[in-house]
């Protein structure tokens, strides 16, 4: 457990706190570009503060302080011009560096524009969102995270609005176990209540069930470890009749690129690639984005994508009550429900929380480099080494294979079935977050397709 002081330390990331000063050392997706091309002006808050976020008429991003300095009208109603945003009060334009540039009720001689600036920070746009950064000069490279920046993705974005600590979300991520009873268990309980609990061996709710049952019925348990790498660690995992040097212990999987994102892999098979954010928006609030590239191979046909779309997905149905039926509301409800902000000083942590604690200590002493004036880890610089960063992670594969141990034949994996019916009558694709997808229809189409394809191809090779 820790003390009260420690877990204000860890979690509070407002401007001067130890944890948002390093924060501020980062950038930041605020917001999706899909939103900013239906409306070019968009208020935003992140670690704390209150921004405005526009693209001008010349579609140049600007983002600066939300009140106009003139009389606090907020620049959410402000207008995009050419050279930047104009308050709907009076008329004061500001461009992206927070410069006036006109004062037009004023006497056309004076000099009091060039007096008045605002609060502004650096912005850009990657892979679908807009990123922010709001640190010290000189701000570092915007990272060209793999899914981002890949060539061959079908990209989707599903967010949703918790009402916690951004902490709480990231702990969870170097929690493993968790997917036994949370995706497990507590799937069945509500699918039970709803009566469309099945017995279908290859639904996530029962498989995961049953490994565990039978690792307990042999008397087994799990094993866990963080397995460090230069930009966070993956989870290492084995069960104790396994051997120490299996893949699983050695190489790990779903590694945490600090501070706040969950990637899937090294050697994910399946077309399937994800990450999970979790943005600290201030002390009580988390933006979590899924973020989804799906990496099918040329011959299936994904189409082109002019934008990422984006879909805000809430956490209760339309009769206030929370949803529980697919794997990330089973995670979110575990962040939520333990209350805006943990209160850490009434844990008990086990021998399985090992890479919880991992974490904790890898955000100790990065907030300690920052006090102590040098940069924390993941913060890039040189150009050249800035691209598709976390295949450099020991084991990791950049390429999808055409069939995997998901997609045809023996499938056990729910996955790997998304486009055909689960024995309760729906597809396999609504167990998971991927059932909000903008273009679900589309990617469940797509997953047919690829089926189709390594049929042939498996064809062909046996037809030699």
């Amino acid at each position: 457990m820790l003390t009260p002081e420690e877990n204000e330390y860890l979690t509070r990331i407002g401007p001067g706190t130890p944890c948002g000063e390093l924060l501020r050392h980062y950038w930041h997706p605020i917001y999706p570009g899909a939103l900013l091309r239906e409306n070019p002006v968009a208020k935003v808050r992140i670690l704390c503060e209150d921004l405005v976020l526009f693209r001008d008429r010349r579609g140049r991003l600007g983002l600066i302080a939300e009140r106009c300095p003139h009389r606090s009208v907020s620049m959410a109603y402000g207008i995009p011009e050419p050279e930047g945003l104009r308050c709907c009060y009076h008329g004061w334009l500001f461009d992206s560096q927070g410069r006036c540039l006109e004062q037009p009720l004023e006497p056309p001689d004076g000099t009091f524009k060039d007096k008045v600036c605002v609060k502004a920070y650096p912005v850009q746009e990657l892979g679908g969102l807009i990123w922010a950064y709001l640190g010290p000069d000189p701000a570092p490279l915007l990272p060209r995270w793999d899914l981002f920046v890949r060539p061959d993705g079908f990209r989707q974005i599903i967010a949703h609005w918790l009402p916690c600590n951004w902490l709480q979300v990231m702990e969870n991520r170097g929690d493993l176990g968790h997917a036994i009873y949370l995706h497990g268990r507590l799937f069945q309980y509500a699918l039970e209540r709803q009566g469309r609990l099945t017995d279908d061996p290859k639904a996530r709710y029962n498989s995961a069930m049953a490994r565990q049952n039978a690792l307990l019925a042999r008397g087994g348990y799990t094993r866990y470890r963080p397995i460090y790498n230069r930009f966070g660690f993956t989870k290492g995992t084995r069960t104790n009749d396994q051997p120490e040097d299996s893949r699983g212990w050695t190489i790990g999987s779903n590694p945490i690129l600090f501070p706040y994102t969950l990637a899937f892999g090294p050697g994910e098979v399946g077309y399937r690639r994800t990450y999970q954010i979790g943005v600290p928006i201030d002390d009580t609030t988390t933006w979590h984005l899924q973020y989804f590239c799906y990496t099918f191979p040329a011959e299936v046909g994904a189409p082109q994508q002019d934008f990422v779309p984006y879909a805000a997905v809430p956490l209760q149905n339309e009769k206030g009550e929370y949803v529980l039926d697919y794997v990330l509301a089973q995670d979110m409800v575990a962040w939520y429900a333990q209350g805006e902000v943990t209160d850490r000083t009434q844990e008990h942590l086990g021998v399985s929380d090992v890479c919880v604690i991992a974490y904790r200590k890898m955000l100790s002493e990065q907030i300690a480099r920052v006090a102590a004036g040098q940069e924390p880890m993941n913060v890039f610089r040189d150009p050249a080494e800035n691209e598709s960063l976390e295949l450099q992670i020991p084991g990791s594969d950049g390429e999808s294979p055409l069939r995997s141990a998901q997609i045809g034949g023996q499938v056990t994996a729910y996955r790997g079935n998304y486009h055909k019916v689960s024995k309760g009558g729906w597809l396999y694709i609504d167990d998971d977050a991927d059932r909000f997808c903008p273009d679900r229809d589309a990617i469940v189409e797509l997953y047919r397709r690829a089926e189709e394809l390594a049929d042939r191809v498996e064809a062909a090779s046996q037809a030699r």
